[in-house]
């Protein structure tokens, strides 16, 4: 036992030497703040101006189709792919958009479409014909019936509805109309 502790001692000591100067090293020269490497943690505030997009924001689509004089809204909210974007920034994004209204809690796209908003339905003629369409949005539609109603056999103000096409919002709608126009 007493050659275990001759052992060990030197060794202790010789921990607490190399300790003992490594402290003082470090007193020596890290003793001055400038010298001293600052972790502080900091929490970084992104900054939204008016002059940009927040991204708790509001981006809402406005179309106004020439067809019913209707307008279309469509809201959103801004996504992370466009928060903090100027409006110049916005309106290279939405090209074909004109932008209504710019802050950072709401931004208002606008434009203009010919024809009538998707779903709609329009009564008009084909081949002489009542027939019965359906809008598609971006100014085209799709024929749902054609009838064997003939539109010459109308009274004159049906007929001139007919030519000028009766459009409505729903297909109930739509099919009440044929049915007067058949009786």
């Amino acid at each position: 036992m007493k050659y275990f502790i001759r052992k060990i001692i030197p060794i202790v000591l010789i921990f607490v030497a190399v300790f003992l100067a490594g402290y003082l090293y470090y007193i020596r020269y890290y003793s001055h703040s400038s010298k001293m490497p600052q972790y502080t943690k900091t929490k970084v505030n992104t900054i939204f101006t008016n002059s940009s997009v927040s991204p708790n924001g509001k981006l809402i689509f406005e179309t106004l189709y020439k067809g019913t004089g209707d307008i279309i809204k469509e809201e959103q909210k801004i996504g992370v792919s466009i928060a903090g974007k100027s409006e110049d920034e916005i309106s290279k994004i939405y090209k074909g958009w004109s932008i209504k209204k710019f802050d950072s809690d709401e931004v208002i796209l606008y434009k203009e479409e010919d024809g009538f908003p998707p779903g709609y339905y329009i009564i008009s003629s084909l081949d002489g014909y009542v027939s019965l369409y359906k809008s598609d949005g971006n100014g085209g539609k799709t024929l749902v019936e054609k009838t064997d109603i003939l539109v010459n056999n109308l009274n004159p103000n049906d007929k001139e509805r007919i030519l000028n096409n009766i459009v409505v919002k729903d297909a109930d709608e739509a099919y009440s109309i044929l049915a007067n126009l058949s009786s």
